[in-house]
């Protein structure tokens, strides 16, 4: 459990200009603890790859107040409800721990699980025909057989028709934010998320409280919808935009991207075909087609979907394991680094999950949960 003045300190690294996620995390990893880095000399500090004299500078200027201030983030959010979640906790999304340039700490309000299952971020232009609305609703009505979990960015247009779709359907719904959890924009969008959180949805952001809206915070939040997702659909867009990005960032991490396509003479520029003709995504036409390329066939609701607590027999290593895979593939190395378990009892594991069923290998030391 991290303490408050850990916590504090985290907060503080999110504060620093020119201190991204990448370097914090490095440093963190470094000297122990985020409290460390602040005590850390500056030779040691230049021992850390990518931190240079500017940034060893704004380390060593850090004032009080500037503690105060993450104090004040702190209080904001208990009276709020809102939880911070450092990338060290348990409760931390698993699928974002596995990227480079995951968030220190994300902040979360409502109850939406952090790890379901199966995921699906959903995204498209603000600007939608009334075809592709109609097509949001019909995958997510699909999907709905397999319980899958929806997941955009709360914007006008197909982001939006997602998160509604969602709540229709009784899934759970995660919308992410280019801003601070104290304000909601689109406000055109605060009586849909308030249902959100009324039906164990959530809203999450890595901004701290009180962010000014800016473009550059955009890009920052779509790699969030990209890498908490196992699969990734693009219903309708143009060649440039946030909803290509997105696609892109999400294939860089090596999640499936999904794209409906388009008639070349209504859309000549039209960007879900560019994905598919650049073999970015896969082509689809509905939901029962990502389900299918997923194999999650064996998760429709006539078949009960098998939660980790229902294998009384697992033990510690077990769950572990099966908890890091959740939604994704990972090679025996990097699960080594993931669990920071020496190799023969990994090896132990994914055997004894292989045995009784539960657990896929795969060629080239991949292994994958079959449930």
């Amino acid at each position: 459990m991290t303490s408050n003045l850990e916590l504090n300190r985290l907060i503080s690294l999110t504060f620093l200009k020119g201190i991204g996620p990448i370097l914090a995390k490095s440093m963190i990893h470094r000297f122990g603890s985020a409290e460390a880095v602040f005590q850390a000399k500056e030779h040691e500090l230049l021992n850390i790859d990518g931190l240079g004299p500017t940034h060893i500078s704004v380390i060593k200027q850090v004032s009080e107040s500037l503690f105060l201030r993450a104090e004040t983030e702190i209080e904001y959010c208990e009276k709020h409800n809102i939880n911070i979640i450092p990338f060290s906790s348990a409760d931390y999304p698993i699928r974002l721990k596995q990227l480079i340039d995951s968030p220190v700490l994300i902040y979360v309000k409502g109850n939406a699980q952090l790890n379901h299952p199966r995921t699906v971020s959903i995204v498209g232009t603000r600007k939608p025909s009334v075809q592709s609305l109609q097509m949001v609703q019909q995958i997510v009505e699909q999907l709905q057989t397999c319980g899958i979990q929806i997941i955009s960015g709360m914007a006008y247009g197909i982001d939006i028709q997602a998160h509604k779709s969602a709540l229709q359907n009784g899934l759970e719904t995660i919308g992410v934010m280019a801003h601070g959890l104290d304000q909601i924009y689109p406000s055109n969008h605060r009586q849909t998320v308030e249902e959100m959180l009324h039906k164990n949805g959530s809203i999450i952001s890595e901004m701290p409280i009180k962010t000014a809206l800016h473009p550059d915070l955009f890009p920052r939040r779509n790699r969030i919808v990209a890498g908490m997702s196992d699969a990734l659909i693009v219903v309708e867009s143009k060649l440039t935009g946030g909803s290509m990005a997105t696609a892109h960032i999400a294939h860089s991490y090596d999640r499936e991207v999904f794209a409906i396509p388009s008639h070349p003479y209504k859309s000549p520029e039209n960007g879900c075909n560019a994905l598919i003709k650049r073999n970015i995504a896969h082509l689809i036409e509905d939901g029962m087609d990502l389900i299918r390329c997923m194999k999650w066939s064996h998760a429709l609701k006539e078949v009960p979907t098998k939660q980790i607590e229902l294998f009384p027999n697992l033990n510690e290593d077990e769950k572990n394991l099966l908890h890091i895979l959740t939604g994704k593939k990972l090679h025996i190395d990097e699960l080594l680094n993931y669990s920071d378990m020496p190799l023969h009892r990994l090896t132990l594991g994914l055997l004894e999950l292989e045995l009784k069923g539960i657990l896929q290998v795969l060629p080239g030391k991949y292994y994958q949960r079959i449930s």
